[in-house]
């Protein structure tokens, strides 16, 4: 649903049950911290400590070149958006431009995304007698694109290859190859999963009482064995209007999720990584094995359990029909305990699995936050909207670990108190006649109790300025223009207490035709970070690890437009909104630079997220010492090949992004269709540049089987059993265009009006994706939310294809 918006990038962690989702909105401001937005529910910042894994695993979490080190960030707790069900949603509004990012101050650098759940009677004021309401779906889960690997027979010819490359007897003999036993380990691995949602409410407005309960149960058993998910949610949404005046609010949703993964990590790389270099031959005759990745999933699992509470208490007292103040308080709680099991001694013939490790998790926020508000119109020409408000913020989080082996032992604590954040601000809105438009605000960010305040305190303003052109005496008489308004925004934010300000300028247009059954908006911006939070990892010779704290300059900017149509053509009526938007990033600046060094890919002038590689030239022909290895272009001329030969290409970033969503409806069939597209990108996928080496010891990719011979010496693909090359080739970066069918539902009303409505409805999601990209899935981020390791594929758990059958009812 985010990603019908212009501008809006999403892409998940892995496909693992409860996996968190990137969300970039207008590119990056940052290199090595988080793009998350600041999510605000029910207007409270809420969940947004959980939402940000890198807080917990540190942004040189994924920085190895070597996919066996590579670690996806994730956080103790589970994904705190789990505990806001679809059907619990009332309003989801992105917010992005520069003078209203600018109002959230140092939380708004990455664009805001605000929630707001259900009320009771749907926030009508009519009374409504007591209603109930149930929506449930199932679904059928299945991996949607497998690696194309090596059958037994193709890898038994390849071992014998390379055994003769070496030297050595052909571990296969004739006699084996005509009787080889098939084990297909993607096939052993992944299995088709259900996935069930259930949701059961009741509302109503009575007198003076509007309330909405809820309680939603998700199902979701994982397509890696060994994998699932269970969640339970409760949710109570109360208004109470005591006098004329005063108004109260509760807000509050208590969870529980439970979950299993295997193996040793939660997105499942190290388990689908030796599934897919796993030999297939079922009766091994390699002196080396890889091992079996079953025993991965039978020996090692872990069963992390989260309990969450969001509440929020509100009080509105309404002076005057022009003043208002509003105040909340909000405490968000989360509890998690997480076993680890693996064997008590792995070299038993049959080991027992015992609880090894334990870790508890305790984290809790609290928000305070009043608001006072004032609109006015005077001589029905000068309309005034003021805002004043006070936000405070705090919070704490506790870790304990323990692990224990027969072997070893060890425990660590950590804790972390937040100091107090107090957030006053100030906003108006000014318009004449209708017609020009003046927004201005300024929020200030202050620390208390950290020595001087006025080091610790920042003055983050914004404004706007609109010229809505419909509304003048030349254009009176277009009784067709509906909207024609003009715009231009500027505004500053920052990151909590970090030396980064990001300045942020952007300008548009809004068009109505048609009454209305025709818009268009487009948008031009630009973001410029000085001092952009930067943390580059690189790993000395002796295998020490080191940090470097460059200063960079950062500048996004992008073109965004959206058309949107309602339209009738007989019988059938629709919607279709085509969302577009394109985002370049560039290192504007950098104090840092080692040319041709691995680890920095700081280029000035360049996006981030580039690649460092080494020109792929063929291979080596007969007669050369090096005959059928791989072979590198000499770019510097010194006459052999080495780092000065590298040199940076592409960016794991996409340049374009591009959503088309179409609703159609005929009498009591209803149609519903997103496509979402990702172009101007790279990825690098790890797995697949072993996969394609033929080692012989390993199972290869299809392509491997074009390897170099005497026959067959104008190939990429070296001899089998040469040594593999220490550089990465310019041909291991895959292409990510690629189309998505992300959506796609054909609902029925069988009771389509009165007080009882019942709609059934099939679908699914994820069903086919275009592009040439042989890994899972092209649209992945293995290295989270930093924009430094954006396009890194590690071979992690597949977003699934999901089957649907679902039914809705209230009465």
């Amino acid at each position: 649903m985010l990603s019908r918006v212009a501008g809006v990038q999403v892409t998940p962690y892995s496909g693992a049950p409860g996996a968190w989702s990137t969300v970039r909105i207008r590119g990056v401001a940052n290199v090595t911290g988080s793009s998350q937005p600041l999510y605000v529910v029910d207007g409270v910042p809420a969940y947004n400590t959980d939402v940000t894994p890198e807080k917990w695993d540190g942004a040189s979490s994924f920085f190895s070149s070597n996919s066996n080190t590579n670690r996806t960030p994730h956080t103790p707790t589970a994904n705190p958006l789990l505990d806001i069900p679809v059907d619990d949603i009332s309003t989801i509004e992105v917010v992005k431009g520069a003078a209203a990012t600018a109002r959230y101050g140092m939380q708004g650098t990455n664009g805001v995304i605000l929630i707001t759940t259900r009320r009771g009677a749907d926030g009508r004021t009519a009374p409504q007698p007591l209603r109930v309401r149930y929506a449930g779906w199932g679904g059928v889960q299945q991996v949607r694109q497998r690696y194309a690997l090596l059958n037994a027979r193709q890898f038994a010819g390849i071992a014998n290859e390379a055994a003769s490359t070496n030297g050595r007897p052909a571990p296969y003999s004739p006699t084996d190859l005509a009787s080889l036993g098939e084990t297909d380990w993607q096939d052993r691995v992944f299995r088709v999963a259900g996935i069930q949602s259930h949701n059961l409410s009741i509302d109503g407005l009575a007198r003076r009482t509007r309330y909405y309960v809820a309680a939603d149960y998700l199902r979701q058993t994982g397509v890696v064995i060994g994998s699932d998910l269970n969640r339970y949610q409760l949710r109570a949404n109360l208004d109470q209007q005591l006098t004329s005046k005063l108004s109260l609010g509760l807000r509050a949703s208590a969870s529980q999720t439970d979950q299993r993964y295997a193996g040793t990590e939660f997105d499942g790389r190290p388990l689908l990584q030796n599934a897919l270099v796993g030999i297939p031959v079922a009766s091994a005759h390699n002196a080396d094995p890889v091992p079996n990745p079953l025993e991965q999933v039978t020996f090692f699992y872990n069963t992390p359990r989260t309990r969450r509470l969001l509440a929020q208490l509100s009080a509105t007292y309404e002076f005057s029909p022009e003043l208002m103040l509003t105040m909340r308080g909000s405490r968000e709680q989360a509890d998690t305990r997480e076993l680890g099991y693996a064997p008590e001694n792995f070299l038993a013939p049959v080991p027992n699995v015992v609880e090894t490790a334990a870790s508890t998790t305790n984290q809790h926020n609290w928000v305070a936050n009043a608001v006072l508000h004032y609109q006015h119109t005077f001589a029905n020409r000068h309309a005034l909207i003021t805002t004043l408000t006070y936000l405070r913020q705090q919070y704490e989080r506790k870790l304990e670990y323990r692990m224990q082996t027969p072997f070893s032992s060890s425990f660590f604590r950590v804790e972390e108190k937040g100091n107090a954040i107090h957030s006053p601000s100030a906003s108006f809105v000014y318009t004449y006649d209708g017609r020009y438009e003046v927004q201005g605000s300024l929020r200030a960010e202050m620390v208390f109790g950290t020595g001087n305040l006025a080091d610790n305190s920042h003055w983050l303003p914004g404004g706007q300025l609109s010229w809505h052109a419909n509304k003048e005496a030349f254009l009176a008489g277009a009784t067709s223009l509906s909207d024609l308004t003009l715009w231009a925004g500027a505004g500053q934010t920052s990151t909590f207490f970090s030396p980064d300000r990001t300045t942020h300028h952007d300008a548009g247009l809004r068009l109505g035709l048609l009454g209305g059954r025709l818009t268009l908006e487009a948008a031009a911006y630009q973001r410029r970070t000085r001092h952009a939070q930067t943390v580059l990892p690189y790993e000395l010779p002796n295998g020490q690890r080191r940090s470097l704290f460059p200063d960079v300059k950062l500048l996004n900017q992008g073109l965004e437009l959206t058309l949107g149509s309602t339209w009738q053509a007989g019988s059938v009526s629709g919607t279709t909104q085509l969302a577009a938007a394109t985002n370049r990033n560039e290192v504007e600046d950098t104090d840092l630079f080692f040319a041709n060094a691995p680890f920095n890919v700081l280029e000035k002038g360049q996006p981030l997220s580039r690649f460092f590689v080494f020109e792929q030239n063929g291979t080596y022909p007969v007669g050369s010492p090096l005959a059928g290895q791989v072979r590198f272009r000499d770019r510097n001329g010194d006459g052999r090949t080495g780092f000065g030969d590298g040199y940076y290409q592409g960016s794991g970033l996409p340049r374009y992004t591009l959503n088309v969503y179409q609703q159609l409806r005929l009498r009591r069939f209803q149609l519903e269709a997103q496509l979402d597209g990702l172009f101007g990108y790279q990825i690098l996928n790890q797995t697949l540049r072993y996969l394609d080496d033929p080692s012989g010891f390993e199972n290869s990719s299809a392509r491997a089987l074009n390897y170099w011979t005497h026959g067959n010496q104008n190939t990429s693909v070296p001899r089998p059993g040469t040594n593999p090359s220490p550089y990465l080739s310019n041909q291991a970066l895959a292409n990510g265009n690629h189309v998505r069918l992300s959506q796609l539902t054909i609902s029925y009303d069988v009771l389509p009006t009165g007080p009882r409505k019942i709609s059934v409805w099939v679908g699914g999601q994820n069903l086919f994706v275009t592009g040439n990209y042989r890994g899972f899935d092209p649209n992945v981020s293995s290295g989270g939310a930093a924009p430094l390791y954006a396009g890194q594929d590690a071979s992690v758990y597949p977003v699934a294809r999901v089957w649907q059958l679902g039914v809705r009812a209230a009465f």
